[in-house]
């Protein structure tokens, strides 16, 4: 299990433990006060913490627009538990959709004009700064209500203090100054904290919505490797592996993969499997093996092989192919090729079905007994 798949999960288990102790102190001492008993006390308390959530996770993102806004970004979309609201030639559009984060997600890209000057702080500050707001008015409620001799008052009360609670746990997932299952403010925020980081920042944004666009876009190289500017120069690496400049690409992941100290454990190996996948479609095989059995140790290949994404995948296969000969270990790439597409960028949607075709071609080529014509992906128009 990784780093990040550790913190993850003691996260969550945080959540849980303060969910149970809630529930078990303050709301179990209110239950004899209530006017609801028995199951509608549970009703209440679901209905509480319904509201608690879709409450939090509505001023949250509504914290994001407004710190959007203050730091000179066009919204692009706004997602609230999957009920998203998108940009489409200047009008607002509703689509159903899943979203990056615990609640919501608002997409952004900087003004026109502001490339080099948009500042996410606010973007990524509001929303933490949004629950101080949020805490006061739920103690004024409590502290007016708690002690009523009208039971329905009271329940306004602890029912404020449950949407208070959840506003609280929201805080905690998004506060954390740690990667862990998606790109928390809080993470993004000690990023940021670095000009280089607040540059590629708004550079990895614009690129994005460009190739969302469908528009050809000139991307910036970042000598300083950091995860935002690698993810930024991945971008880069995408572009030139659709345009069959391996070599060119190769420079790009070496300085990557030197920076491992510096960056995640997923964007190092990402950069590691796009190696490892030039090497086995662009060089020699004798070469090929050369650097994966010197430079590739057995725990990054066994990462890759875990890593369920379109880069690790594709080398996994080559790996298993060419260099393990192991129809075994292809199937269980292939077989998590559709989840990993499925969270793969739509932007990089088209380029990774001809990258992924193209090494499964090669392995067809080597075995051409192993029959697995059938896993070739496809882009949907």
């Amino acid at each position: 299990m990784k780093k990040e798949d550790v913190i993850g999960l003691i996260i969550y288990l945080i959540i849980i433990a303060l969910a149970v102790v809630f529930g078990l102190t303050v709301l179990q001492a209110h239950n004899p006060d209530s006017s609801f008993q028995g199951f509608g006390y549970v009703v209440f308390v679901a209905i509480s913490v319904v509201a608690g959530v879709v409450v939090n996770a509505a001023m949250y993102e509504l914290a994001h627009i407004i710190g959007a806004k203050a730091g000179k970004y066009l919204i692009l979309s706004v997602n609230i538990l999957g009920f998203c609201f998108y940009r489409d030639q200047d009008k607002f559009k509703f689509r159903f959709s899943s979203f990056d984060g615990l609640t919501g997600e608002t997409k952004i890209v900087p003004k026109k004009g502001f490339e080099d000057k948009a500042n996410p702080t606010p973007y990524l500050l509001f929303g933490s700064l949004f629950f101080v707001v949020e805490a006061v008015i739920v103690m004024v409620l409590f502290t007016l209500f708690k002690d009523s001799k009208t039971a329905v008052l009271t329940d306004v009360a602890y029912g404020a203090l449950t949407v208070g609670a959840i506003g609280l746990v929201v805080l905690f997932y998004n506060i954390v100054p740690l990667r862990i299952d998606s790109m928390t403010d809080g993470y993004r925020l000690t990023m940021v904290s670095n000009p280089k980081n607040k540059a590629a920042f708004n550079e990895l944004l614009r690129v994005e919505y460009e190739m969302q666009q469908g528009n050809k876009v000139e991307i910036k190289l970042f000598d300083e490797i950091t995860n935002f500017t690698a993810d930024l120069n991945l971008n880069k690496v995408y572009a030139l592996l659709d345009e069959k400049k391996y070599e060119e690409a190769e420079e790009i992941l070496d300085k990557i993969i030197d920076a491992k100290q510096d960056i995640d454990a997923k964007v190092y190996i990402r950069a590691r499997a796009q190696k490892i996948y030039i090497n086995l479609m662009n060089k020699e095989l004798a070469a090929a093996k050369e650097y994966y059995d010197k430079e590739v140790p057995v725990s990054e290949r066994r990462e890759i092989s875990n890593d369920v994404s379109m880069a690790s995948i594709r080398a996994y296969l080559l790996m298993s192919g060419l260099l393990d000969k192991s129809r075994s270990e292809c199937v269980i790439a292939l077989n998590n090729v559709y989840k990993a597409f499925k969270k793969t960028p739509k932007n990089r949607q088209k380029t990774e079905v001809v990258l992924f075709n193209e090494a499964l071609d090669k392995v067809i080529a080597a075995h051409a007994d192993w029959e697995l014509d059938g896993y070739k992906l496809q882009i949907k128009e």
